[in-house]
């Protein structure tokens, strides 16, 4: 983690843009907000009982400091949002805010079975005071020197994203009665590679890999930072980091932080760690481990060459089952295997998780849905397959369901619904209409899990409850009533399958997540024996028993007939007795914030454009021949956008301010802008010709991102005014000189899925046009059209794209820029006809993962060759000319300093054609590929 001072200049001089959605809600949403000494709380209305509860965890967490990193506490402006249905949240800076994304996960093992928004609050808060407490020594130096975004590039070149998010779970899992340290299915992720005889390097598995399984930094930071913990005591984090973000140490500032606190090398603490930790799930040294535990389960065929996962294998019949199947060089697809092999059904259409069910030749499971313009507003539809035709019928459309099933018989479907109040309901529907049919939810239950349909009256499903319990319940929708089949724990359970008078589950035990069942009449609560650590998505059926394992090569496919399956007998205490994963210590749950009392607390309305310019970040930049600097502005809900900004041209010496702003608060974008140029020069013929210049504008512009089915779509148009005056200086020119302009743009497209491995999409295109006219004085116009078309290749991951570009300007006056692309190699030509055709061929080359230093961390290279035609049609009659050039690119995918990726190359080329601008010049031409920014995202 090389990152000394003097390169931070070249790596902030864009916002990084974290999970932002500009102008994401539409402006029916009313906004409200509440107070504290803490956080401002703003939320959409009808969520004042959510935001109390925000309030109330963070208020209590800044009161008590737990594992103080410092005592710092700046006030955070942290927004809900309950439109999406995704289950993320952020901590960001420039401008420093939060941003709660409301839709809890659909599976237990994800991010457990603690109470959403709680979870939330817990996290992302210690990255709160991780910001607050960091601002020292040469961080605090780029805080006042360049604002919020030039003090988040100090802390994080100072300290590493793994110690952020690790800190952060270890303090959810410290606070609560469960978080992700407890979690089997988050902290197997290294037991995994060593179990497998994997023993990666520092670099791969900081940076990952395009070929490999390498746990991120999540995994990688609670290991790390619990082990910390215990071994060095509750103050060492806040020292280490404390001395990182200080550079005190100019390079590599965290592992010389590390060593001054614990007498160990980078390298040392690492792997004492890991030993640690080996010792706890007794690691054995030998190789291929995985495969001896697989013991007599069946174990379908892994390719080793390709990371591929197995989801919720289900079975058919006593010789065939379907399962989700993908891979590091393939999209999602749905896949029946039988005696005969494996078979392709069809590709998945996008969604958020991975969970679907079968029954009598159906498939069903939630795709994603989004709104156009408001990219908050997305939707979880159903879909159904029919397995022996292929053929995919939508159920619903712009609803919020999860995890569905269906019935044997076909006519049913159950979901989870989640509306705008973070409500959960289950939901009988009809299979073939999609109307609701019935309707169940219960205070003081958070969400049903993976329900499943054992009559068109009773459901079986995981049930969490808020306290972050979890028990298995059959539930009676006509009734109204749960029966607790499992006796409820904050071990999770979950991922279930009904077969005959069982129903069979995954649950945590120490460190393991196994197959447990429970008889619905008995309520007898067995577990299965097994010698793997892990076991997930169970399904029984036709005698047999299919899971998946997570393995250091993905999930694997597990069978086991059940006769052959040894079971033991559990009682109801000993199935809730102990715990789950690993955590040095944990607060009394009396004393848990989560358990804190929670108030309605008092609000008021929050404006959309309450502080529309809040200028956070102020930036340098050289953009050869011009220097600037750039003060920036973004509101809190983020639906405007300013700059302010000093422009300086080294080439005729002219000075300019200027600015702009945004605002994404209604349907269209609208944008103004304007700036003054002093002191333009241009030399003509025998005389210097002297003036200022003020430029205006003003944009309206629709911007349309949608996903329907496999495809991701866009339809942007826009139209911008200009006006320009030039007061002239010095004889023979008019005292002043203005004209305006219109350019109208439209550009579409859609593209499939991307794999890991895939270069450019497999399938899709992009067309963009654009004309531009001048509106008063002269008679000049530009139309630019360009068109881009990816193809797959002749193997998995290669890609034919093709190119054509073309323009036509005014043959008597030309106002506007050239915006075409000419042959590679060489030199631009202005002409009233143009166009472009390419044709390139990209392939991967080679998966070094190798790097050195902690600087540099190559992840893949990989080729290209390419063959530009360019026609250029001139002003007079007859006159055309051609350029062309072959040749080949190499690409190296990169990254910097552990965390910032960036992609340069070298290109190799011949013109086949001479050059009209220097008709001597060598035909063949070598140039440097370099990135169009470097800045970290």
């Amino acid at each position: 983690m090389i990152r000394p001072l003097c390169l931070m200049a070249l790596v902030f001089l864009a916002q990084v843009t974290n999970a932002q959605q500009f102008g994401g809600n539409p402006p029916s949403v009313h906004w409200r907000q509440l107070y504290s000494d803490t956080a401002r709380i703003i939320y959409p209305e009808g969520l004042d009982t959510v935001a109390s509860r925000v309030a109330t965890i963070v208020n209590k967490i800044a009161q008590n400091n737990y594992h103080a990193l410092g005592n710092q506490v700046k006030r955070i402006d942290i927004v809900l949002q309950n439109q999406p249905i995704t289950s993320n949240g952020y901590v960001g800076l420039g401008p420093f805010r939060s941003e709660f994304y409301l839709m809890p996960p659909s599976d237990n093992f994800d991010q457990g079975t603690t109470h959403w928004a709680d979870q939330l609050a817990l996290h992302e808060f210690r990255h709160v005071e991780q910001y607050n407490n960091f601002n020292h020594g040469a961080s605090k130096v780029m805080h006042w020197l360049f604002g919020q975004d030039g003090y988040a590039v100090a802390i994080n070149a100072a300290v590493p994203n793994w110690f952020f998010e690790g800190d952060a779970v270890y303090q959810e899992t410290y606070l609560s009665p469960q978080g992700r340290g407890r979690l089997p299915s988050f902290i197997n992720a290294y037991p995994a590679l060593w179990r497998s005889g994997k023993e990666y390097s520092w670099m791969k598995l900081r940076n990952g890999s395009l070929k490999d399984y390498v746990p991120n930094h999540y995994d990688l930071g609670y290991l790390l930072v619990n082990y910390g913990y215990t071994r060095y005591g509750s103050d060492f984090w806040r020292k280490v980091t404390t001395e990182a973000a200080a550079f005190k140490g100019l390079i590599y500032p965290m592992q010389k932080a590390i060593k001054r606190n614990t007498g160990l090398s980078y390298s040392q603490f690492v792997n004492a760690a890991f030993d640690d930790y080996k010792k706890r799930f007794g690691i054995r040294s030998q190789k291929n481990i995985t495969d001896s535990l697989a013991g007599n389960n069946k174990v379908m065929p892994v390719n080793y060459t390709t990371l591929t996962h197995y989801y919720y294998p289900q079975q058919i019949d006593a010789g065939s089952m379907v399962y989700l199947k993908t891979s590091a060089k393939q999209r999602p697809a749905f896949y029946f295997r039988d005696r005969v092999g494996e078979h392709f059904v069809r590709y998945r259409d996008i969604s958020s998780e991975t969970q679907f069910s079968y029954s009598n030749g159906k498939i069903v499971y939630a795709a994603l849905e989004t709104d156009p313009r408001w990219s908050w507003k997305t939707y979880s539809s159903l879909r159904v397959l029919d397995l022996r035709s292929g053929i995919q019928k939508k159920v619903t459309r712009h609803t919020r369901y999860f995890s569905p099933d269906i019935s044997v018989d076909g006519k049913f479907l159950v979901a989870n619904e989640v509306d705008l109040q973070e409500r959960s309901s289950l939901v009988l529907l009809d299979a073939q209409t999609g109307k609701p049919l019935k309707t169940f939810s219960q205070p003081g239950i958070d969400y049903f899990a993976n329900p499943k349909i054992k009559n068109a009256h009773q459901i079986v499903a995981a049930v969490r409850q808020r306290d972050a319990a979890t028990y298995i319940g059959l539930i009676d929708l006509d009734k109204k009533t749960i029966e607790q089949l499992t006796p409820p724990t904050v071990k999770p359970v979950g991922q279930i399958s009904l077969y005959g008078d069982k129903v069979y589950f995954i649950g945590s035990a120490g460190l393991k997540d196994a197959v447990f069942c429970v008889d619905l009449r008995s309520h007898q609560i067995q577990k299965l024996a097994q010698d793997e650590f892990t076991a997930y998505f169970i399904n029984a059926a036709a005698g047999t028993l299919n899971w998946s394992s997570f393995t250091a090569d993905g999930y694997q496919l597990r069978q086991k007939p059940y006769r052959d399956a040894v079971w033991t007998n559990l009682s109801r205490e000993d199935f809730v007795k102990g715990s789950s994963g690993i955590i040095n210590d944990s607060v009394h749950l009396s004393e848990s914030p989560v358990n804190a009392a929670m108030p309605v607390l008092p609000s008021g309305k929050y404006a959309q454009l309450t502080a529309p310019l809040n200028f956070h970040s102020w930036r340098p930049n050289y953009d050869n021949p011009e220097y600037s600097l750039t003060v920036y502005g973004n509101n809190i809900l983020n639906t405007t956008q300013t700059q302010l900004y000093y422009l300086y041209n080294r080439n005729d010496r002219s000075s300019a301010i200027g600015g702009s702003f945004t605002y994404a608060g209604l349907y269209p974008y609208i944008g103004l802008g304007s700036r003054y140029t002093i002191n333009r020069q241009l030399h003509l013929k025998n005389e210097i010709r002297s003036w200022n210049q003020w430029d205006n504008y003003l944009s309206v512009s629709v911007p349309l991102n949608w996903i329907d089915g496999r495809r991701y779509n866009y339809l942007n148009t826009g139209t911008n005014l200009g006006y320009r005056i030039d007061f002239n200086r010095g004889a023979g020119y008019a005292p002043s000189d203005h004209f305006g302009y219109l350019t109208h743009s439209l550009s579409f497209g859609q593209q499939v899925q991307r794999a890991a491995q895939d270069i450019y999409p497999k399938w899709g295109y992009g067309i963009s046009l654009q004309y531009t006219y001048a509106i008063n004085k002269w008679h000049s116009n530009q139309l630019y059209g360009r068109a881009v078309f990816y193809v797959p290749g002749f193997l998995p991951t290669h890609n034919f794209v093709f190119s054509l570009t073309a323009q036509q300007s005014s043959v008597k006056y030309q106002l506007f820029s050239n915006s075409i692309n000419f042959a590679r190699g060489f030199n631009g030509i202005d002409s009233t006809r143009m166009g472009t055709v390419t044709i390139d061929y990209h392939l991967p080359l080679w998966y070094p993962d190798w790097g050195f230093g902690n600087l540099l961390y190559i992840q893949r290279v990989r080729g290209a060759a390419f063959y530009d035609y360019t026609g250029i049609k001139g002003r007079s009659s007859g006159f055309y000319t051609s350029l062309q050039s072959a040749g080949a690119e190499v690409y190296l995918d990169t990254q910097w300093w552990n965390q910032h990726p960036l992609t340069f190359g070298l290109r190799v080329g011949r013109l086949l054609t001479k050059d009209p601008v220097a008709p001597g010049r060598n035909r063949l031409f070598y140039e440097f590929i370099l990135p169009v920014s470097i800045i970290p995202k």
